[in-house]
């Protein structure tokens, strides 16, 4: 099974860079005209996401078949066009507070003035990169782990073509025991640490082996987001949890983190609920557990439910908001069941 990390960067600069100088320069239904044969072709050539898309609304919608399925699937990845096009904004520091409904920038900022740092549990759902407003416009101290790999291209021209440097952010690939520490530390003065929770480790033979797949690392797939941190284990740290009807791999390693830094731990998600060339952003930002009580001998079990926990969670965002899922991939068999103690070292290898 091909995993998710190998899916390539596909598109070329200079074809990217045309597409966020349309968003920028002509505004957003200039850019919706042109992203949409981009999308026709993506749809009908690239299997792998299309058949994704198939399993995935199947799986929340049996009865659904025939033209109805097609339509449908469509219509999913043109919410991902659209969440390309909330990127670019994001960047260009276009996205107003007053765009973001929800009591979600309010509680963080709380949080934030309290000095309860943590860690957020985010997911491939929705658009986070509209939250990079929040945290530079009230000045909330944020990092994200990620995998940038195979979105460096896309991400260093949105640096080129807003001007605007990108959040703070630590590759995944590039965790040691000291930036766990500095991750500690972070959150200690009050900082937050934003995590995936929804993508399995990153085998440590994995390379850039080309796949077929739409370019979901341009926003969401392999992009600028938040990736598991557990990335370099021979054998991936997963769980398999309920989730949809079917039990699906979850990375341990954001929940392990967790444990380790014995801290507060939050969720938090960003909603389109609007279209239009002045959408809203549903944000709702709120708390997960506190893992300060947990003890060396509980870990392991805490994780384990910490993790159900999560996905029954994700998955009801998922049915209320099923277009804006972005894991165009299988995601369900993306790894084998993990044999691995998560209580079995003191610290996640390589990467926490």
């Amino acid at each position: 099974m091909t995993h998710w990390a190998r899916l390539s960067e596909t598109g070329s600069t200079t074809g990217m860079r045309l597409m966020v100088t349309i968003r920028r320069r002509l505004g957003a239904w200039p850019f919706r005209i042109a992203l949409f044969p981009v999308l026709v072709w993506y749809f009908l050539l690239r299997g792998v996401a299309r058949r994704a898309s198939f399993d995935f609304l199947k799986r929340l919608e049996p009865e659904l078949g025939g033209v109805r399925l097609w339509t449908r699937s469509f219509a999913h990845f043109m919410q991902f066009g659209e969440a390309i096009m909330d990127k670019v904004s994001a960047w260009s520091g276009e996205i107003p507070l007053s765009s973001l409904t929800g009591t979600g920038p309010e509680d963080l900022r709380d949080a934030a003035l309290r000095g309860e740092g943590g860690i957020i549990l985010v997911a491939h759902h929705g658009n986070l990169d509209v939250i990079n407003a929040i945290g530079e416009r009230h000045d909330i101290d944020l990092c994200a782990l990620v995998h940038t790999r195979h979105a460096e291209k896309f991400n260093q021209l949105l640096e080129q073509a807003t001007g605007r440097k990108p959040p703070q952010m630590i590759e995944v690939s590039e965790i040691t025991p000291a930036t766990a520490m500095a991750l500690g530390d972070r959150v200690n003065r009050g900082g937050f640490v934003v995590i995936a929770a929804d993508r399995v480790p990153i085998p440590p033979t994995l390379d850039d082996t080309k796949a077929d797949s739409p370019s979901v690392e341009a926003n969401t797939a392999e992009g600028s987001r938040p990736a598991s941190p557990a990335s370099a284990a021979a054998s991936p740290r997963v769980l398999h949890c309920d989730f949809i009807n079917q039990p699906a791999p979850f990375p341990q390693g954001p929940f392990m983190l967790a444990a380790l830094l014995r801290c507060h731990v939050y969720t938090l998600s960003c909603i389109r609920e609007q279209g239009g060339a002045h959408p809203r952003f549903r944000v709702d930002f709120a708390p997960f557990d506190d893992s300060r009580a947990v003890k060396r001998s509980g870990r392991e079990a805490w994780i384990q439910q910490a993790m159900q926990r999560h996905a029954r969670h994700l998955e009801a965002r998922v049915k209320h908001h099923p277009l804006q899922w972005f894991n165009f991939f299988d995601f369900w068999h993306q790894a084998p069941d993990s044999t691995s103690n998560p209580d079995s070292t003191s610290a996640p290898k390589q990467d926490a």
